[in-house]
């Protein structure tokens, strides 16, 4: 079974409680893992105002799935996103065909990397510019 990497964004109600989310993302991610895949990271954002009404409502919890799954993992995921009431929209968009986790985990550790690297140099040219004007 070919595992590829996808990456699926959905939208829960505003009206969930903090332990109804986590249900919904477990449940997502038992799929997942039933289908032998691997997640490599979930990133649930805080109450969102959304752009425009989406099932009637103004804001939602917004969260960012990454993962390998093979194509049947996908459709029954897909399946379970459209039956549960909590979920007001959703996306999964395939990344690539090949997955490799350990090769994200590092792509991940050196993007942070780079970002950290990118926040001193910024800090350190700010604070350059402050003695400056002193």
């Amino acid at each position: 079974m070919k595992l590829r990497h996808y990456e699926t964004f959905y939208l829960l109600h505003p009206d969930l409680g903090d332990e109804e989310r986590t249900v919904i993302s477990e449940k997502l991610q038992q799929i997942i893992i039933s289908g032998h895949g691997e997640i490599v990271k979930i990133d649930p954002w805080p109450l969102q105002k959304l752009a425009y009404r989406v099932q009637k409502q103004t804001q939602g919890y917004y969260v960012l799935m990454d993962y390998g799954a093979s194509a049947e993992s996908i459709s029954e995921l897909t399946r379970r996103l459209r039956l549960d009431e909590g979920v007001m929209k959703f996306v999964t968009t395939k990344i690539s065909n090949e997955f490799d986790a350990e090769m994200l985990a590092k792509a991940r550790d050196e993007s942070a990397l780079s970002a950290e690297t990118v926040e001193e140099a910024l800090d350190s040219t700010q604070s350059a510019e402050k003695i400056e004007e002193e």
